[in-house]
């Protein structure tokens, strides 16, 4: 994200309170839930560096090398923790955490010129994977070589956020991911949840079988009849002309049945060779219908001001019942000093739409971390003993632990005591943010995700920025959707 003023302040603490607990998912979800905002070149960035083997058994591993990472609390917590790593192997790693779109065009710049100053890179899929997935190291070999259990790590990971072709190549290994599913307020439909489920003669406490349709009549519903000094109205959304805005309409485009791209469903991510741009199927044409009067007419007014932190702020304050929210916001919602309803959190899967061929009620922000491809080969060696322990079921655990990463293990969410945190609501949960049920968002039949394309970033500013107009009121949805099919296809 943009704003990095949430981050944890202090991580050098091997172990923290629950209540800095509490307050370090919150800086996670204002910084880390998009995952891709800036884009490159064209896929392929500087043309490659290597063809995967890894060093031999000759290459002494570097005593140094250097990690680019988006800002992020994992990574910050990463930073205080590494001197264990570096009291195990000997090798020094020096971080630059810096904002993602600073992030990106450093890293871009690194890649394409070769310049390698850069060993080690945290790997955003659509701002650096996509474009640039040639520039860093294939990883199948080293994976063989070290016996790395590569398949631990569920499936929507090794997919999104690890390999950029249909060949099976492995560029990064899966770190961390911010994704978007339902919260909401039981204590408002512990109160009048019955009468709105009498009133509309269907379930109103949101749940995975609401629709979207049924979820704006909910929303109506609570702004109309529940009194304002306990919530003053039913949604809020982060529809400000920002990248937010285009994650949750995304969302919602797949789960109509629309699409961005024709041949592009939300799920698989690897586009065929020619593409064109979508947005005028009736579909699309419906659910932009749905999202300007869902916005426009139904939820907060301030939603048309909110990005992804502005929406998570109002809901910790109390301002809605319900709202579609990164989950790395739960941490943020269960802490009673930044939050007004930190005992009343519930999370479900987003609602579904109406299409027929596919299911999207989650939405997918992760990221991995690579190699430099034109780093030398001592750098490599160490560099992938730095990604290895980075990524390991334990270095998850303590991340999850210490400040609220999302694992991406199958392995760390099988510990018991994660396991029964996942059963608690976020306000009793020792690990907030694996209250929501994000295992369940990431199943493939679950889950929505953006295409690897070099240009995603632009193609998505297109999104967003005729999106804007739209929920604003001052464009009408169908020529919105023309508007984002010329724009995408001045860009393809």
């Amino acid at each position: 994200m943009y704003d990095d003023g949430k981050l944890c302040k202090d991580m050098s603490r091997k172990t923290i309170d629950r209540r800095r607990f509490l307050r370090a998912t919150g800086a996670a979800a204002t910084v880390t839930a998009l995952a891709g905002c800036s884009g490159g070149g064209g896929g392929g960035g500087g043309g490659g560096g290597s063809d995967g083997t890894p060093p031999g058994d000759d290459v002494e591993a570097a005593d140094s090398i250097q990690f680019i990472t988006e800002s992020t609390a994992p990574s910050e917590a990463l930073q205080s923790i590494v001197g264990e790593f570096t009291e195990e192997t000997g090798i020094e790693v020096e971080f630059t955490l810096s904002p993602l779109l600073n992030y990106t065009e450093q890293l871009a710049n690194d890649l394409t010129s070769q310049s390698a100053n850069y060993d080690v890179a945290y790997v955003d899929p659509y701002n650096i994977g996509a474009p640039y997935y040639t520039d860093l190291e294939p990883l199948n070999g080293y994976i063989e070589q070290n016996d790395y259990d590569y398949e631990d790590h569920i499936e929507i990971h090794r997919v999104a956020c690890s390999e950029f072709e249909d060949d099976g190549t492995i560029r990064g290994l899966p770190y961390d991911c911010p994704t978007i599913l339902l919260a909401y307020r039981q204590d408002v439909f512990d109160e009048y949840g019955d009468q709105a489920t009498s009133d509309l003669g269907f379930e109103a406490e949101p749940n995975p079988d609401m629709t979207w349709s049924q979820y704006m009549e909910v929303a109506r519903w609570i702004t109309e009849n529940v009194p304002d000094d306990m919530v003053p109205y039913g949604t809020g959304h982060m529809a400000a002309q920002h990248q937010s805005l285009a994650n949750e309409f995304e969302m919602i485009q797949w789960s109509f049945g629309g699409t961005q791209l024709e041949g592009f469903d939300g799920k698989d991510p690897i586009l065929p060779d020619d593409i064109s741009a979508g947005f005028t199927d009736d579909a699309s044409m419906q659910a932009a219908e749905f999202y300007q009067e869902l916005v426009n007419d139904v939820a907060h007014p301030a939603s048309t001001t909110w990005d992804w932190g502005g929406v998570a702020q109002a809901f910790a304050n109390g301002e809605m019942a319900m709202s579609p929210q990164w989950h790395e916001n739960s941490g943020l919602f269960a802490d009673p000093e930044s939050s007004e309803i930190a005992d009343t959190v519930r999370w479900t899967l987003a609602p579904s739409g109406p299409a027929e061929n596919r299911n999207v009620q989650a939405h997918y922000g992760g990221s991995s971390i690579g190699i430099n491809a034109h780093t030398t080969p001592e750098k490599k060696k160490a560099a992938w003993q730095f990604i290895e322990w980075t990524t390991s079921e334990e270095i998850q655990y303590r991340l999850l632990s210490e400040v609220g990463g999302t694992p991406t293990r199958q392995s760390v969410y099988d510990r018991d005591d994660v396991q029964a945190a996942s059963e608690q609501t976020a306000g009793e949960s020792e690990y907030p943010n694996v209250s929501p049920p994000i295992v369940e968002g990431w199943d493939l039949d679950n889950i929505g995700q953006r295409p690897h394309h070099p240009d995603w970033l632009q193609l998505e500013q297109v999104i967003y920025t005729e999106g804007s107009a739209m929920v604003s009121g001052d464009q009408p949805a169908a020529d919105t959707m023309q508007a984002c099919a010329d724009g995408f296809s001045n860009i393809l």
